[in-house]
């Protein structure tokens, strides 16, 4: 079953792929810059969260739903992991105490789980065995074995961790008990919900979890009084957290000479030992594996200790005695249980790729020849060539190496600058015409106005010009005669109808000067217009010039989008 056992904060992530350098599997994916974190391939290490130096990284929280089934009055039992003494300033008794101020019904210790775990381990071992045994104590090396060499399923040691053994003995005795494990591993999440180991573990919380929880109730812990674990005393089991804790409460010793038995620490240190063990150049008889560098160093601790502190602090309590059952009540109970368990191959299936196909790849990040491939990690992948391959199969983007962008920067800066100038003369263009615009309109709209004058006027004098040549006609007319005999004289003009003649000859040569200068004038704002159409025209010209720029502009708003997007991953891989 996956769960989001992490999950990332994208608001708070500075895209800074920490995360991915430190993931063992490379199974964070880079999604537009943001991780992703790939559930079917995850560990639940926790080598990502330790990494995050800004607390973008999300562990899943049980804490909620134990609250509530205490605020219920279910019986609910705590199981702590043997390393809580690195985690926590309170003695043994205190730390009982404490868990049970918080309602919890019963506190057992891991490390008794753990003691039954190596007398497991000591009869599994001393069988005989034609093949390489691999501890799975660790549930982060079963989820690796399981997801990214599930070839080595068949070299896994078939026997249940320190935490299912003790929640099957409290299931035996309490079935109606709800069971918590406390501990520094969240892989333990997925272990407690595995088809192989399920039903056992009911939710798990780690030290710093649980440390939230202590810090959100207000009580003096220090003055409590102590009480004792229900469970019946580990002793040397409660090592397991340290380096080669198993082996020693086993009674395996550890052969450095022949390198048959070995205690591998460190997922990268892990992958190695399983690669070598999958070609064949290493066949060790015994191989206990941790993922971290003994449990004490878990991604759930509550320290900033270094390992021989924290290692030391749990050594400590290895000889104190402070139990309420003794081994002898739990015999029958652990007669009736089976401790074995089963695998399952959940192997992350990823495309592979030509040699030319990761080439063309590298070469879209100026990678052309052997002498390109740098491998500085800055993009989270020990070689450009892993990081290649991750691009084709969609776990990364080429935009992650900084070598790339940071040859882009150049080019970058020219054409931010060469957009700026353009941005800049557009502007200037605008505000122009703009400016004429409005200028021109005022313009015409005056002429306008002193047109429509000129027309009304010059209506008038071809009014009062029509109306005189009416009179002259009219005049005229009277004496005209109908020319039937040539030899007939007319009649000649009265003395006042002459004068009256003249009169109308000198109105009507004023009327034609008027009409004349209405005419020029006419003409001279007729040939204004008209330099003012050819102006607007011009501005039609300028607008068209703006109008291409601005669409220009548009056309490159994606390339800026992008060479913002480029130097801001730039900037990001300086932080």
């Amino acid at each position: 079953m996956i769960i989001a056992l992490i999950s990332t904060d994208h608001n708070n992530c500075r895209k800074c792929y920490a995360c991915v350098r430190a993931c063992p599997v490379k199974t964070i994916a880079i999604k537009r810059g943001l991780p992703e974190i790939i559930e079917a391939g995850c560990l639940g290490c926790g080598q990502c969260v330790l990494a995050c130096s800004i607390g973008a990284k999300i562990v899943h929280d049980d804490s909620p739903v134990i609250q509530k089934w205490l605020s219920e009055g279910m019986k609910v039992v705590a199981l702590v992991a043997p390393s809580y003494p690195a985690s926590f300033h309170l003695n043994s008794g205190q730390f009982v105490a404490a868990l049970r101020h918080l309602g919890f019904s019963g506190v057992h210790e891991v490390a008794y789980g753990a003691g039954i775990c190596a007398g497991e381990y000591s009869k599994y071992f001393s069988g005989q065995h034609a093949k390489t045994i691999l501890s799975t104590a660790c549930p982060a090396v079963v989820q690796l074995v399981e997801k990214h060499f599930s070839n080595l399923i068949q070299y896994l040691a078939p026997i249940d961790s320190p935490m299912i053994i003790q929640a099957k003995i409290i299931k035996a005795v309490q079935p109606d008990a709800k069971v918590v494990f406390i501990g520094p591993c969240f892989s333990k999440n997925y272990e407690s919900k595995d088809l192989n180991t399920g039903g056992y573990v009911d939710a798990v919380i780690n030290f710093r979890q649980l440390g939230h929880w202590f810090d959100s109730t207000e009580i003096a812990w220090q003055e409590l009084a102590e009480q004792s674990w229900d469970n019946p005393q580990p002793d040397l089991a409660r090592t397991f957290p340290i380096s080669g804790g198993l082996l020693k409460t086993s009674g395996i010793l550890e052969d450095v000479t022949s390198m048959e038995i070995v205690v591998v620490e460190g997922a990268r240190r892990c992958i190695e030992v399983l690669k070598a063990i999958d070609s064949g150049d290493f066949t060790p008889k015994f191989v206990d594996m941790l993922v971290c560098e003994g449990c004490v160093m878990g991604p759930g601790m509550v320290s900033d200790k270094p390992y021989m502190v924290r290692a030391h602090q749990v050594a400590k309590t290895v000889q104190q005695s402070n139990h309420s059952v003794c081994h002898q009540e739990m015999r029958q109970v652990l007669q009736e249980l089976d401790f074995t368990r089963t695998f399952q191959a959940k192997p992350v299936l990823k495309k592979t790729y030509t040699d030319e196909q990761v080439w063309q790849t590298l070469r879209e990040t100026g990678k052309h020849n052997i002498r390109d491939l740098i491998n500085c990690s800055a993009c989270g992948y020990d070689t450009c060539w892993e990081k290649a391959v991750a691009c084709l199969q969609g776990m990364a983007e080429k935009e992650m190496c900084l070598p790339f962008l940071l040859r882009q920067v150049p080019a970058l800066t020219s054409s931010l600058m060469d957009m700026s100038s353009k941005l800049m003369l557009s502007m200037e263009s605008i505000n122009f015409s703009t400016l004429t615009l409005k200028g021109t309109t005022s313009k015409i709209n005056s002429r306008n106005q002193h047109l429509e004058a000129l027309m009304k006027e010059t209506n008038t004098i071809a009014k009062d010009t029509l109306e005189l040549a009416n009179k002259v006609l009219l005049m005229v007319s009277q004496y005209q005669f109908p020319i039937t005999d040539k030899q007939v004289p007319q009649l000649p003009l009265a003395p006042s109808d002459i004068e009256e003649i003249r009169n109308i000859a000198a109105q009507s040569k004023l009327q034609s000067e008027k009409a004349t200068k209405a005419f020029e004038d006419i003409a001279s704002v007729l040939t204004r217009l008209r330099e003012d159409s050819v102006m607007i025209l011009e501005q039609e010209k300028a607008i068209k010039v703006v109008t291409s720029s601005l669409e220009q502009i548009v056309a490159t708003y994606d390339q800026l989008l992008n060479i913002g997007a480029a130097m801001a991953s730039i900037g990001r891989n300086y932080v």
